[in-house]
């Protein structure tokens, strides 16, 4: 299985905070069963006014640190980089943020606003395949479930080819997993991802969620997520 969002590159963000910590993270995924892991750290082009190209620097340079790293480590998953791209007005025209998607892929992997989406907004992320020819991903989706008036935006969305990422730590909590399960059971989730910063409180936990929609639900259901990974997983 490949997790697809996490922050395992050291040093770069909130994520890794050094390479040894870095490595600690792959050794955990590889035994969970974990064989690949899309590092996707934050871009947050409205905060910093960093370019894609300045943060593509900052990236290259921590994922070339952690692969001199582990060039001898056997096991552990396969890197692809990538990026959480922090919505911003104005986006859909930065020609440059395909460069951001996934290696080897069209995804890119999108962080929606905290809040109440207005028509701009949605227009804006629904731009986005049309005019830098990316498919957006929509970031741990759980977490705006509270600011929309109810889920249909999941489904509306996804008509309009706008995929989404589900973070394991939801299909697990006990008050959430019964949601995560019939969203999942419903297709309306394409992709699974740890969203792991450490080895602590946020440690990677995509296995034991593995595990459970494995005990919850049907061989259709992870044959729908295989093929989902064959169709736009990670190439070098």
């Amino acid at each position: 299985m490949t997790d697809f969002h996490s922050h395992i590159l050291p040093g770069l963000d909130d994520g890794s905070k050094n390479v040894e910590e870095s490595v600690k993270i792959l050794k955990m995924m590889a035994e969970q069963g974990i064989e690949r892991v899309a590092a996707t750290p934050h871009f947050y082009a409205s905060h910093s006014g960093e370019s894609p190209d300045e943060f593509l620097v900052r990236r290259n340079a921590a994922e070339q640190l952690l692969r001199e790293r582990i060039k001898d480590e056997q096991g552990l998953p396969e890197i692809f980089c990538g990026a959480e791209v922090k919505y911003f007005r104005g986006m859909s025209g930065v020609e440059d943020l395909r460069k951001l998607t996934l290696q080897g892929t069209d995804l890119l992997l999108v962080e929606m606003p905290f809040e109440k989406w207005s028509d701009k907004v949605i227009k804006e992320v629904l731009s986005l395949s049309e005019k830098l020819d990316v498919i957006p991903v929509l970031a741990h989706i759980e977490r705006f479930f509270s600011y929309q008036k109810n889920l249909d935006w999941v489904y509306d969305f996804r008509k309009e080819g706008i995929l989404m990422q589900m973070n394991a730590e939801y299909i697990l909590g006990t008050f959430s997993s019964h949601k995560a399960i019939k969203l999942i059971k419903n297709h309306a989730v394409d992709f699974l991802g740890s969203d792991t910063h450490n080895t602590e409180d946020r440690a990677p936990n995509l296995g034991p969620a593995i595990e459970k929609i494995m005990k919850k639900t049907d061989e259709e259901i992870m044959n729908r997520f295989m093929y989902y990974e064959e169709t736009y997983a990670p190439r070098g």
